[in-house]
Formats: C-alpha cells, structure tokens, sequence
C-alpha cells in the first residue's frame, strides 16, 4: 500500500501544505496526542515522487523533536503512515533532529543506545578548550541532567546519516544545527529541493532556559522560514489549559510565556490545527476532535491561505472546518464528520 493511501481522504486537505510559503501551527493536549497527526504531514511530504500540482510535488522534510526521539518516530511513520524513514534518510530527503537526547537524558543512556545520534562538537580556532572545565547544568525535567556543551551538531556522524542531535539549548546553536540538516538534503527534482521543517514542542525550551522569551521563539521560526530552500515550517505546540495564563487567578511566568507563545504563533500562521478530547468526555468510537482555521490576513509579508495566485478562492474544506478521528491501536485513523454513520 502506497504511503499516501495511509491519509483518510477527509484528512487530505488539511495535511496538504499551501502552495503558498508559509507557517502552520498545530496544538495538541496531554489527552490528545498530535503525533498521528504529524505522521500524516510526513507522508503527505514524503510519500510521493511525483509533482503534485495541489501541493506543488513532494519535499523534503528536516524534524526536530523535543520531546521524542528518533527511534520513537520511525516505528511511528512505519506503523501509521508506511514510511521507511532509514531509506529516506539515505536517499538525502529527511533528516532528524533530535532535541530531546543529549539535552535532558541522563549520559548513561546515551552512551547505551548505539543507534541514537550524536553530537559532536565542533572545535573553532583561537577559542580555547573547556575539556576539564566545570560546566553548569542546563534546566531540564525533574529527575534529568543535561550537558550545557557550547556547540551544538554541525554534522551528522558517517555511520548515521541524516541524524543530528543538538547539545545546547542557545537558539543560535539550534537555528545552526537545523542549517546543517537542511543542507544535507540532496535535491533529487525541482519539487524535492522544496523542504518542510517540522518543529515538534519547542515550547519546552521556555521552561527549560532561563530568560528566553516567546518573542525570541516566534523570530527564531521565522527565521528558518527565510531559509532558501525553505517552503513551510510546521510548529507543534501545547494548548493545556493548565499551561495557559487564563485558567489562573495568578498566572505563573511560565504560562503567561507559553500563552503569548501560542497567540503570536497561531496570527503568524497561515492554518492552525487543533486536537482534543470530546467536550463531554471520553468515547470509546473517537479518539479526540480536530479543528481547522485559516488566516485570511498576511502577517510580515507571510502568506496566508486567503491570498491564492491569482486572486483564486480557496476550497471550503481550506477555510475552516471541524472533524472527528479516531486512532487505532494498528496505526490507522478513521476520519469522519459528526453525525456520520460510516467513517471516511
């Protein structure tokens, strides 16, 4: 079965990318995962050789993970999507960050998995070496340590490729790391030289560095959008309740960042995608809800899906719509509208 027939066709258009260049933004909640959805973005990317007058042809894809590694992405698009991302890695058109590894993980679990990436520092002249030198830990989740390493990876290792993994949480060292990982791609057509980064839970850099602010987050996707082979850049966030300012009397620094954060990115983008739980609760046929809406407005000269070549309308499906899924314990998604007898 090809990697495309894995998308429901009622998910077609919203896993499509504009033909426009663009940033999309997707929240999930702890109750309602998006990584099914992310898989769909893959596939929808990567499935398909052939130039697509709809999507303007398949892309490259660049993924960065906080939150997962590469191990846990990879059963994930073979389960779900049927995409071998060894065999993309190789042909050059994916290549995974891995944010979450060197970063928050405790180093003995590093060391154990040969198959996880590496970082490897990268020594500049006249700076002189920090090896013996105590360094200071970064903030990460309770109960992990993470090395503060000045550099993060600039290439990946030989034996791996298409696999980096970042070793400093500075969103200089980030934006290079991510440079590197673009410029690994190898540009089979003129579709493919079109790349898509998806940025998986960046928001957790907020709680993680002290002092970074959510304007320096939105400027640092914007500036991966001007990258030149850049096409869109798909940023998945969290929209907890618990996380955002309006469900405290005294909201806390964190959620009034991670508010601010959602807000800026969503008027940013050109489509924004929502999963959650039912509003009456758990169901055992459905798995969560999934929202679409589609900004009509540009924003700092970024397109939006109501500026078309041409002055043409978008698709109604395009312009805003809400449907019910359901993830199977395979892999597949039932996608259906409410009130539907028959998933779709």
């Amino acid at each position: 079965m090809p990697p495309t027939s894995r998308i429901p066709p009622l998910l077609q258009p919203f896993v499509r990318t504009p033909k426009n260049e663009s940033l999309l933004l997707l929240t999930s909640t702890l109750d309602a995962s998006a990584n099914w959805l992310l898989t769909r973005f893959l596939c929808d990317a990567l499935g398909s050789g052939q130039k697509d007058n709809d999507n303007g042809g398949a892309k490259n894809v660049v993924l960065v993970s906080w939150m997962r590694d590469y191990e846990f992405w990879r059963q994930e698009a073979r389960k779900g999507s049927g995409l071998d991302l060894v065999g993309l890695r190789t042909q050059g058109r994916f290549a995974f960050v891995d944010g979450l590894s060197s970063l928050f993980l405790p180093a003995d679990e590093d060391a154990a998995d040969p198959q996880r990436p590496r970082s490897l520092p990268a020594a500049q002249p006249g700076v002189p070496s920090t090896k013996g030198l105590p360094t200071l830990p970064v903030r990460g989740p309770p109960g992990r340590t993470a090395p503060a390493t000045a550099q993060a990876a600039l290439r990946a290792p030989a034996s791996h490729p298409g696999l980096y993994a970042l070793s400093s949480t500075s969103i200089d060292q980030i934006k290079t790391a991510i440079t590197a990982a673009i410029a690994s791609l190898r540009p089979t057509t003129a579709a493919a030289t079109r790349t898509l980064i998806i940025l998986d839970n960046p928001d957790i850099l907020l709680a993680s560095v002290p002092g970074l602010t959510p304007a320096a987050l939105t400027s640092f996707f914007l500036d991966l959008h001007t990258q030149a082979t850049v096409s869109h850049v798909l940023v998945h966030l969290q929209s907890d309740l618990a996380l955002l300012a309006t469900t405290a009397e005294k909201p806390s620094p964190l959620q009034i960042a991670q508010q601010n954060l959602v807000v800026k990115t969503a008027h940013m983008s050109a489509k924004v995608l929502g999963v959650r739980v039912l509003d009456t609760g758990v169901a055992r046929d459905v798995s969560g809800v999934l929202r679409v809406t589609a900004n009509r407005e540009s924003w700092a000269g970024i397109a939006t899906l109501g500026e078309e070549e041409g002055g043409a309308v978008q698709a109604p499906e395009e312009a805003g719509s809400e449907v019910l899924y359901k993830v199977n314990g395979d892999g597949s998604v039932r996608v259906f509208e409410r009130g539907a007898d028959v998933a779709v």
